[in-house]
């Protein structure tokens, strides 16, 4: 496995990682139960101790004078080689260390780079991603004014352009929550509903109170949702439909 070690912090004013010819070091130090850190579970002090004849447990001399040295360049390492896997595993979880571009770390100032992860991961999203839009193409004009309203915006008065981009604009920023909001969701015509219905003052809406008329329908969209698809509410949901079509 090829892993780099690549920084990502820069100066706050110069805008540069580091200046020419200058060194940065990871090392090792204490947690907050005492113990020096190294990133090795004891099965790995074992395997990699007898493959580099040397004594990794916490407490051994090794640690106190183990870095990392990182200069200009990103640091590669390959797995296969037992230095190299040593190196990995103590960078992994290092406090100033985030272990892919996902996971960023608040306190880190390098991240690991797995090339084939992370490949994995942009073919997975740019796959979804492709499937929305497919999706997306599908799409009535009715539809995608629903869809932009269940996100949270108001539809009327603006025309099926507008709308169309607007929706394409999320679905680009975000194709999976777009199979959670529209795609995959089931209840998606009775959300719509409540939104538009809320919109239209046909139902009233109080913190998370959904109210209609003096019918409580539930305390919060996913109770109201479910009160106006339960098959003996139908008859109220056929009076919101209707009140709502006419406003």
């Amino acid at each position: 496995m090829r892993i780099i070690l690549r920084s990502i912090s820069r100066h706050p004013w110069s805008g540069i990682i580091r200046y020419r010819n200058c060194q940065d070091a990871l090392g090792t130090y204490f947690t907050r139960s005492g113990r020096v850190y190294t990133g090795l579970e004891k099965e790995d002090e074992e395997r990699l101790g007898e493959a580099l004849s040397l004594d990794l447990r916490s407490t051994s001399d090794f640690w106190n004078t183990f870095r990392i040295r990182i200069a200009d360049e990103d640091v590669i390492l390959d797995t296969t080689d037992a230095m190299d896997e040593l190196k990995y595993l103590f960078l992994k979880g290092h406090k100033r260390v985030s272990p892919s571009l996902s996971e960023r770390k608040p306190t880190a100032n390098y991240v690991l780079i797995n090339q084939e992860k992370e490949a994995e991961k942009s073919n997975e999203y740019n796959r979804t991603k492709r499937k929305a839009l497919a999706k997306l193409d599908g799409m009535t004009s009715n539809e995608m004014a629903k869809a932009l309203r269940i996100y949270g915006y108001r539809t009327e008065n603006i025309t099926s352009e507008v709308i169309e981009n607007r929706l394409s604009e999320l679905v680009e920023d975000n194709p999976n929550k777009f199979f959670e909001k529209w795609v995959d969701n089931s209840h998606r015509q009775t959300e719509w509903l409540v939104k538009e219905a809320i919109a239209k003052n046909v139902i009233r809406k109080n913190k998370n109170l959904h109210k209609y008329g003096t019918e409580t329908l539930g305390n919060s969209l996913e109770e109201t949702i479910y009160y106006l698809d339960n098959p003996e509410n139908q008859d109220i949901k056929k009076t919101i439909i209707d009140e709502t079509e006419v406003k």
